[in-house]
Order: C-alpha cells, then sequence, then structure tokens
C-alpha cells in the first residue's frame, strides 16, 4: 500500500524534475509515518459515519409535531350572575350577543385568585386559549378530553348546555382554524343529570358543534355510537365514550363499544394508536371506589396490553389534577408496557390552577416525545390586583420533574420504584409538584407524605 502512494506521488510530480527533491522528502515522511495517518484516516472514517448517524437522527427527529391537549373546561355561562332572567336571555342570544354580555360584564373577564374552586369565567377561557395560540400558533391537532358543561346544570338546562358547547367550540375553531379538533364527551357532557348516558340529539349536536374541525367521518361515527376514530400526522386516535362505562352503569352499548375498541386495536391498519377519554379506569383514590365497573376496566386493560406495540399513549382527565397509570402485563415479574397521562383541568374548580399541556411526538413512530404543563398561578393574583388578561408563564415538564431519559412506561415504572424507596423525600416532592400543577391543596384530595403510595398504587394497572 505505501509502494502505491509512493507511485501516486511520483505521477503527480516526475512531470517536474523541479519537484522531485521535494517529492521524494514528502515519500519518505508517508513512509515514516504511514501507519499513524492509516489509523488517522480510519478515525476520520468513523467520524464521518458517526456523523451520518446522527443525521438520520435528526432527519427522524424533523418529523416531530406538536399538539395541544385540554381537559376539564367546564365553563360556567352563569358565572357571578344575580340576573334570574339570564337563562332566557342566554338561550335566545347569538354567539356574538354571548360574546358581547362576557366582555361587557366585569365577573366574566375578571381573573383573579377568587376563580380558585370555581369553575371557569368567561376571562379563564378566553386566556387559555389566547395562551394556547400563542404557545403553538399551528397545533397537528387539540385534544379536548372531555367536560365542557359547568357543574350544576340540570336537564332544564340542555338548551344552555347546547349553546355553551357550540360557543366553545367556536372559540377554538376560530383561535386555530383549519386544525384539526379532537373531543371527547366527559360525565357532565350530556342533556340528562350528571353522569347520564348522552342521547342521540346530544351526540346529534355535540358532533355538529365541532365540525369541520372535526372531520365528517369522526362526526359521523360519534353521532350514532358516541365514539370514533380520527387519522391524523401518522397516528389513529381513538376516541371512547367512558359514560358508558361508569361503575354502577350496566348498558348494553357498553360492550359494543369495547368490542368495537378490540377490533380497533386488532385491526392491522391501525398503527401509533393514541386512545383518548374522560374518565380513566382504575381506582379513585379520593373515594377508593372504581372510576368504571370492574369488569370493563379488566377488558380494557387486557386489550392496551395485547396491543401495547401499538398503544403508544392513552389520555384520559377527570380528576382536575396532573398524572399518570402504567399498564403492566401478568408476566410473574409485572413488565410495564404502556402508559396513560391523565390531564389537569383549565377551570380551577378542585383548588387546582388552570393549565393545558403542549405535548411533541413522531409522526413516524406515535411515541410521546416530550411534554409540558404550562398553567396560572392564581394565588398571587389576589382580589386587588385582578386582570382581564394575563401570560401562563409556569410551566412543569414531564421530563425534567421526574427525572426520565424519554417518557415511556419503563421510565415511568422506574420514577415509581424510586418515589416508594425514597428516603428523602425528593421525588415525592418531585410527584405532588406535578400532580398539583403548583398549588397547595388540603392533603386528603392531593397526593402528600401521608398518602403517596395510595396514589401509587392507583396508578398501576395490572393485567
Amino acid at each position: 500500500m505505501t509502494l502505491t502512494v509512493q507511485n501516486i506521488i511520483l505521477n503527480l510530480f516526475i512531470t517536474n524534475p523541479a519537484h522531485l527533491p521535494k517529492t521524494i522528502r514528502i515519500m519518505q515522511n508517508i513512509k515514516n509515518h504511514f501507519w499513524g495517518i492509516a489509523i488517522s484516516m480510519l478515525i476520520f472514517s468513523g467520524a464521518v459515519i458517526s456523523v451520518a448517524s446522527r443525521t438520520k437522527t435528526i432527519d427522524k427527529q424533523e418529523a416531530v409535531k406538536k399538539c395541544l391537549i385540554v381537559s376539564d373546561i367546564h365553563f360556567n355561562p352563569l358565572y357571578a350572575s344575580m340576573d334570574t332572567g339570564l337563562k332566557r336571555k342566554l338561550a335566545k342570544w347569538s354567539f356574538e350577543e354571548w360574546k358581547k354580555y362576557f366582555e361587557g360584564f366585569a365577573p366574566q373577564t375578571a381573573i383573579s385568585s377568587s376563580l380558585l374552586y370555581m369553575d371557569a369565567n368567561y376571562g379563564i377561557l378566553r386566556s387559555a386559549i389566547g395562551n394556547m395560540k400563542k404557545r403553538v400558533p399551528n397545533p397537528a391537532f387539540i385534544v379536548i378530553a372531555g367536560d365542557f358543561i359547568w357543574h350544576g346544570a340540570k336537564p332544564a338546562d340542555s338548551v344552555l348546555k347546547r349553546k355553551s358547547i357550540q360557543f366553545i367550540a367556536r372559540l377554538f375553531k376560530e383561535s386555530f382554524p383549519g386544525t384539526t379538533i379532537v373531543p371527547a364527551m366527559g360525565n357532565n357532557d350530556t342533556y340528562g343529570n350528571d353522569y347520564a348516558l348522552q342521547d342521540s340529539r346530544f351526540l346529534n349536536d355535540f358532533a355538529d358543534a365541532w365540525e369541520p374541525a372535526l372531520p365528517k367521518s369522526s362526526g359521523d361515527s360519534l353521532k350514532v355510537n358516541g365514539y370514533y376514530t380520527c387519522s391524523k400526522d401518522g397516528l389513529k386516535l381513538v376516541v371512547i365514550n367512558t359514560a358508558l362505562l361508569n361503575n354502577g352503569t350496566r348498558y348494553p352499548q357498553a360492550l359494543l363499544l369495547l368490542k368495537w375498541l378490540h377490533t380497533t386495536l386488532a385491526d392491522p391498519a391501525n398503527k401509533n394508536i393514541w386512545i383518548v377519554m374522560h374518565i380513566p379506569p382504575g381506582i379513585n383514590v379520593y373515594n377508593n371506589a372504581n372510576f368504571w365497573n370492574a369488569g370493563y376496566s379488566r377488558t380494557f386493560i387486557d386489550d392496551v396490553v395485547k396491543y401495547s406495540s401499538k398503544v403508544k399513549l392513552c389520555i384520559a382527565s377527570h380528576t382536575h389534577f396532573d398524572d399518570f397509570r402504567v399498564f403492566y402485563n401478568n408476566e410473574s415479574k409485572p413488565v410495564p408496557v404502556a402508559f396513560m397521562r391523565i390531564m389537569p383541568s383549565i377551570c380551577s374548580n378542585h383548588g387546582n390552577n388552570p393549565s393545558f399541556d403542549i405535548a411533541e411526538f413522531s409522526s413516524a413512530s406515535g411515541r410521546l416525545i416530550s411534554e409540558t404543563n404550562y398553567y396560572l398561578n392564581l394565588a398571587p393574583i389576589t382580589r386587588d390586583k385582578t386582570v382581564t388578561h394575563a401570560e401562563w408563564n409556569d410551566m412543569i415538564s414531564l421530563q425534567s420533574t421526574f427525572k426520565l431519559d424519554r417518557i415511556s412506561p419503563a421510565d415511568l415504572s422506574k420514577f415509581m420504584d424510586n418515589v416508594k424507596a425514597d428516603k428523602s423525600w425528593k421525588f415525592v416532592s418531585a410527584y405532588t409538584k406535578f400532580y398539583t400543577v403548583g398549588t397547595k391543596i388540603d392533603s386528603s384530595i392531593r397526593v402528600s407524605r401521608t398518602n403517596y403510595l395510595k396514589y401509587l398504587s392507583a396508578d398501576s394497572l395490572k393485567q
């Protein structure tokens, strides 16, 4: 090989005798240092390969998309009003007249700590949507995990319920024109009493309110069944109606829903699946009761575990707090195979700060890459400091708070193990901070040093 290099150099320089002495010196240097040069070339080529490999990773990362995830808006159009005729007026008014009334009534636009333990007024709703738009002007899609209607609404308020959903939907659609919006129905989203199953009139009105942001095929399925799928940016969003699954219910349609879900998950054409719902399966730590009928929970968990290679994320809400659940298989030493995020709420009814989530995901693999919760810290905004516009600048990152290498079932399970073994309270504090979204709430309804093991137990969904 050395002779070949020498011959090449001779051919380059022999045509000009004046360069011959220099040529001989170059050949001698190559001969003396050949192995050093050869090793350097190998190292260089390895570096080139490494750069190429990283370039491929970067190319994949360029397919990363951003979406918004919102839950439990609980908008109250009657907030702070003493007008006994307001319901009648709102029932007749148009969208523009609703907006004019809210913007002209100070309590509806006021943002302050007085909103803690209250449903959302127009000020919080408007501020939330404005801050979402500021953070992610063009999201891939928006998931809204249910509960649009205010607490305490009655069957007699059906017209106001319908118009409230239409009002919220229009605010979102005007702020995010052309964006796909994927709404689920919560326990308050019904023309009946709280937790009552939606009738066909509600299903039709609900779907119509979100079209065309909700694709027509999805809306058509929602109108007939109350559940649907939506394909977007490499994901298959599967939206179920947990009103059918609530503990103590025995709706015939529940079995049809679970059969449909099984078929949808089993379909080879469906990959990168996100399952969206309102009420999560498992135990409600607040009252130690099952959220769902126990048999329905078991069927759901079994299917998620069975198709965990395809189910990249489950999204639920309902509790108003920030939480997660991990699905384990039934091996002798259970392995974490899937996970669920329980999203905190826009309204502050449970004493929580209002918040929304920004999630980054891979459109190629469907996996969740990063997730950040932006919230408005209400406590410092005392009544004498009331504002009508606010920046939601406080944030909690799932990865950094839990010190995760990546967002995965294994990493979340490892975090849970760290919390259980924690003697310094470092991991317990991280869990508490995450769960409460920056607020200080009575320990009976939040994760604390006295009850965190109960929450961790509830966070484990085992086959």
